[in-house]
């Protein structure tokens, strides 16, 4: 099974778009204060920009990475939003013992710049977050970007799978450094993740599997239908449906599963499981 890995080779990459930028910066705040040289500038906001920047696109780049280990999203936005903070805080200082250590303008004391402490962590918290929840970097290594589907190519290839009769009979999920096999009716619903899947069973339990949603639909038994682009789930384990906002249906679970919001755009397959059609 293929586990989310955490890449940096992928963020490499971005390297000559991180220096453009620590150069523009550098550039700008030469010829609006002429205190330190050209150079002097732009190495500063060449290191500012690399803390800030290189981290920025790890951690997007690492997202599904991220939201496997973090189980709540509030935990998750809790990190993300001091993680950035805390870089651009780091970034000030590096500036700061640059310009008292190597270029000697200024007397060096620990933690002295005052406000730009706060200023380049919220514009680093802001930056962060914006390129964060909108996937302003994409994956390139695996061509995905959030809750979207594969390319055409990985979809092709995919299909070349399909035309097995057999559906899928267990899905398998790793915990720790095993490999567990959950056989396919504990499963209550999938998820989309990227090109992985969140499954859903029976017991409240979240585990991540290496499908992705597009596979699995050709592949699960007359059992599962796809209600939302995100989700696919199994009827043996709806418990309600009821009416929720502009054609959509709340889909509630039985036990301790959590119930999800089915997609307007999958109406008709929401009739036909509450048998209205």
């Amino acid at each position: 099974m293929i586990i989310v890995p955490f890449q940096f080779k992928e963020a490499n990459k971005y390297l000559l778009h991180i220096v453009f930028v620590g150069l523009g910066i550098g550039t700008a705040n030469y010829i609006m204060n002429g205190n330190l040289n050209w150079i002097q500038w732009s190495i500063q906001a060449l290191a500012t920009s690399f803390i800030v920047g290189y981290t920025l696109v790890v951690i997007i780049l690492n997202k599904s990475w991220f939201k496997y280990y973090f189980k709540s999203k509030s935990k998750l936005y809790i990190f993300i939003l001091l993680a950035f903070f805390l870089v651009g805080v780091l970034a000030t200082e590096i500036e700061h013992i640059i310009r008292s250590l190597v270029f000697q303008s200024q007397q060096f004391l620990l933690f002295s710049s005052g406000k730009m402490y706060l200023y380049n962590g919220i514009i680093s918290l802001v930056l962060g977050v914006s390129f964060f929840k909108n996937n302003l970097v994409k994956n390139k290594s695996s061509n995905f970007v959030e809750n979207q589907e594969p390319l055409d190519a990985l979809k092709k290839k995919e299909t070349e799978f399909l035309d097995s009769d057999n559906c899928i009979t267990s899905i398998p999920v790793k915990q720790g450094d095993n490999i567990l096999l959950f056989p396919i009716e504990d499963v209550v619903y999938f998820e989309a993740s990227d090109n992985y899947s969140f499954v859903h069973i029976s017991t409240g339990e979240k585990k991540l599997c290496d499908y992705s949603l597009l596979f699995l639909e050709n592949r699960l038994s007359k059992n599962f239908s796809r209600v939302h682009r995100k989700y696919i789930v199994n009827e043996s384990h709806i418990r309600k449906i009821k009416p929720y906002l502009n054609g959509r249906y709340m889909i509630i679970f039985e036990n301790k599963v959590t119930s999800i919001i089915s997609s307007k755009g999958y109406s008709t397959t929401i009739r036909k499981l509450i048998k209205i059609e």
